[in-house]
């Protein structure tokens, strides 16, 4: 089962609203669980009203999500942790540098214009209208990161069932990696 963790600042709006989001998406699949945690979040937290009121439009209910706050067994669990901002990304490069690896931007893997910022701003305080473009900016890059996930989750499956393969049998053959860098490698 792949773990995947959503990370904002609170875990009031952001985070909540793409792990429901992509439990929506993936209902029906028993092979992926979905959490959120927050960078700054207090414990014990309900979602924001407006995040509730924009997900219900789309008949998805996060009321009864609690907050939390990031910490490195959550992180240590996980086996894809996917950030709203840079910054976010770059705070838990810094604070697990383990971690660096399978922690990504959400909209990291949709298609984009040159330049364009793939942050997903803080909706907090804002209007309804503002939660809705968050809660799409969200939806439109799930499709992206489930083809990701679903595409890594295969490419480790066929590398363990080749090394199995190659260490099977009477006479098992020796397992060959290569390795390449350039100079700084």
């Amino acid at each position: 089962m792949k773990k995947i963790l959503f990370i904002c600042t609170g875990n009031i709006c952001r985070s909540p609203m793409a792990d429901g989001l992509l439990n929506h998406m993936l209902r029906g699949r028993n092979d992926v669980q979905v959490a959120s945690a927050g960078l700054g979040a207090q414990d014990g937290l309900g979602v924001s009203d407006a995040a509730v009121e924009v997900m219900a439009e789309l008949g998805i209910n996060t009321s009864s999500h609690v907050s939390q706050s990031l910490n490195s067994e959550l992180v240590r669990q996980a086996d894809f942790i996917f950030t709203m901002t840079r910054q976010q990304q770059d705070t838990i490069h810094a604070l697990y540098p383990a971690a660096a690896e399978k922690t990504f931007l959400v909209r990291e893997f949709e298609e984009s214009r040159t330049g364009e910022n793939k942050d997903i701003a803080d909706p907090i305080g804002q209007s309804i209208d503002v939660y809705r473009r968050t809660r799409d900016q969200i939806r439109d890059a799930l499709p992206s990161l489930i083809v990701f996930i679903d595409q890594t989750t295969t490419a480790v499956r066929k590398a363990a069932k080749e090394v199995a393969a190659a260490t099977a049998g009477d006479e098992a053959r020796p397992l060959r990696i290569a390795l390449a860098a350039d100079h700084g490698g």
